[in-house]
């Protein structure tokens, strides 16, 4: 098993295990056009904000770490920003809302991490 192999198991198995931080949300692909599939994620909710365009609203901005795979996360070939979406609840017990992927902050062989507003 080569050092890759090994970067790619851990970032499933360990970091994106629901029975320690991680949690199941919802990727979209094309804009919630595509077949949408669960995925584990650690979520950091509103770490960062953002103003909107019309420089009134403070959005909340969700840093997603994701396992860089297209079957078990998503694979940073695929990932479309400003095109993708996930779905995940803005506060623990509340109802999952839609989020667009706005950033791919950063990556390696094993983890995503992305900005969602």
């Amino acid at each position: 098993m080569s050092l890759h192999d090994i970067i790619e198991t851990d970032a499933i198995t360990v970091f994106c295990n629901v029975n320690d931080f991680a949690e199941t949300v919802k990727y979209w692909p094309n804009r919630g056009a595509g077949c949408s599939r669960e995925i584990k994620a650690v979520v950091m909710r509103e770490q960062i904000t953002a103003f909107s365009e019309d420089g009134q609203t403070n959005l909340p901005a969700f840093q997603v770490h994701v396992a860089n795979s297209s079957v078990t996360g998503i694979s940073s070939s695929e990932l479309d920003t400003g095109g993708d979406l996930i779905e995940l609840p803005p506060r623990d017990g509340k109802k999952a809302e839609m989020r667009s992927i706005t950033e791919l902050i950063t990556q390696d062989h094993g983890m995503l991490v992305i900005e969602c507003r």
